[in-house]
């Protein structure tokens, strides 16, 4: 990843924050979801908080080890971002995501700043985000 131009380090993007009857989208960028039951959990934990819940289309895909190839693991990760609907994007972990980076759309991720979290190998796409756009994200 180049680094983000000096200018630009200073110029961080901070999301509206997140309220019971938003709109979350969960995307598998990495690893398949091979068992179901966490992301029951996840659903019913957002679900209690108002939140209404989005899977993105190829969430539960398999392409060898991953959610579905390289390509339809960045459309989701990319039409979360253009959903207006949509303020938070939760982001599974596993292996895989790094080969997402250069088949995001950064430009659309700057300028629809959203709530963007997660864990494990997502922390390579998440932190591509925030240093590509200067979007406050979690990890």
């Amino acid at each position: 990843l180049a680094p983000r131009p000096p200018s630009a380090q200073q110029a961080l993007i901070k999301q509206p924050r997140d309220r019971p009857g938003d709109s979350v989208g969960l995307v598998s960028p990495a690893t398949a979801a091979w068992e179901t039951e966490q992301t029951k959990i996840w659903v019913d934990a957002l679900d209690s908080r108002g939140m209404d819940v989005n899977l993105g289309d190829n969430y539960f895909e398999r392409h060898g080890y991953v959610a579905g190839d390289d390509e339809a693991r960045a459309s989701d990760i990319n039409a979360m971002f253009r959903e207006p609907t949509i303020r938070m994007i939760f982001a599974r972990g596993g292996w895989g995501s790094p080969r997402l980076l250069p088949l995001l759309d950064y430009d659309a991720i700057r300028s629809k700043p959203k709530v963007l979290l997660g864990y494990s190998d997502a922390t390579a796409f998440i932190t591509a985000v925030h240093v590509k756009t200067g979007l406050v994200t979690f990890q």
